[in-house]
């Protein structure tokens, strides 16, 4: 069942001719900074930095904070001042970039039929762009330009990967709280967003408005934005089951994934708040990814350990984690996650080893009953996402 639909910003929801839309932003980010007596070109800076996102940048950092690290260091500019410039450069010039891009008919439409049918909206674009830039677009294209009208936004503060990497997909998913067969991303790009999001079994639409893009078979339907709008309302479209079938490449995606999206959300938690309970039944912050690391080192490799080294071992449901009451395993909330990522990545580095034919291992689960290595490894994608979703909802900014 279609719980959330994903929506891809430029030549989705707004008309923006990349092209010449990214040279006019570079041109004026050189010379708002040239005004300010820099010599050095800033946009050159920034095309390099974006080209080793995808190699270089540690998960832990957001999109912004790698980028305005390698400026901080080309420029010999602390960061703080960096980031007083470009908010003066996002209040005041990116406001004249509205002359490069055109309203597309019926976004507006759409979007009150998706809130009014209860689903959740979220904007999926690459996030290259801090938030102050996607609330400007979104009001360019007819949009609430508040972005807590949307389910979530993405963008260069809140993430972590960028497209066409898969993993942007999966923390997308982790941030909205969904699985990744609940969604359908609707967007125009067959490699930003049809490919990527269908490696990851979401369901796809891909927008096809016969001016500068081809339709792709790898998408699962196509056609302009209003008749995605209408497949939705009339035809039922997001109410028809599609299988979701399983993969290997699917797991490392959404094991990294996640990380990114546990990343973003301790971004926002004060100091103060880790220990804090929002109920007295509920876990703190603190205790929550206490558990992650503790599953991680515990329960979830060693149980994909043991069927890879036994032949359909019976796997018994771990005990109960502690309660509410516990102590917490660390005083360093971040030094926990960040001690949890070591763990995740010795989980992928074992999982990169595993042959093909042994993703198909079977086990038998007190729980699940007969499953497989496979289903196994999904299931600790899962947990990530069950206790994403439960910080998120401790911090109060989940609907």
């Amino acid at each position: 069942m279609i719980k959330a639909v994903l929506l891809d910003l430029d030549n989705t929801l707004l008309r923006n001719p990349q092209q010449a839309f990214t040279a006019e932003y570079l041109r004026l980010l050189d010379e708002f900074f040239y005004s300010r007596h820099f010599q050095q070109q800033v946009s050159r800076v920034i095309l390099n930095a974006v080209r080793t996102l995808i190699a270089q940048k540690p998960i832990k950092l957001s999109n912004t904070d790698f980028m305005l690290t390698r400026l901080a260091g080309a420029l010999d500019t602390p960061i703080t001042e960096l980031r007083t410039l470009f908010d003066e450069f996002y209040r005041f010039v990116y406001p004249t970039l509205r002359r490069c891009t055109e309203q597309i008919p019926g976004v507006a439409a759409l979007y009150e039929y998706l809130m009014r049918e209860d689903y959740m909206v979220a904007i999926a674009t690459n996030p290259l762009y801090p938030a102050e830039a996607i609330r400007q677009r979104l009001e360019w294209a007819g949009l609430p330009g508040d972005l807590t009208a949307y389910e979530f936004v993405s963008h260069s503060d809140n993430m972590h990967f960028i497209k066409p990497q898969p993993e942007y997909y999966a923390e997308v998913v982790a941030r909205v709280g969904i699985e990744p067969d609940e969604a359908v991303m609707v967007g125009d790009d067959v490699v930003n967003d049809m490919i990527p999001a269908g490696q990851l079994g979401i369901r796809t639409f891909q927008v096809f408005d016969g001016r500068s893009n081809k339709w792709s078979t790898r998408a699962d339907a196509a056609g302009h934005l209003r008749d995605f709008h209408k497949s939705a309302a009339q035809y039922g479209w997001l109410d028809i089951p599609l299988p979701y079938r399983l993969n290997p490449a699917m797991i490392e995606t959404e094991l990294r994934g996640n990380l990114g999206a546990l990343y973003g959300l301790i971004s926002e938690v004060q100091p103060h708040y880790w220990d804090q309970h929002p109920d007295p039944a509920e876990w703190s912050i603190m205790q929550i990814v206490c558990h992650l690391l503790e599953s991680e080192i515990n329960v979830q490799r060693p149980r994909l350990e043991t069927i890879l080294q036994t032949d359909n071992p019976f796997l018994v449901s771990p005990r109960a984690p502690a309660g509410p009451e516990a102590e917490n395993c660390a005083a360093d909330g971040y030094a926990v996650v960040e001690e949890f990522e070591t763990e995740r990545q010795k989980t992928i580095a074992f999982l990169q080893q595993i042959p093909t034919e042994a993703w198909n291992r079977p086990a038998r689960h007190s729980v699940f009953g007969n499953t497989t290595f496979l289903e196994m490894a999904y299931f600790t994608a899962q947990h990530d996402r069950l206790h994403v979703n439960q910080l998120c909802q401790t911090l109060g900014n989940c609907s």
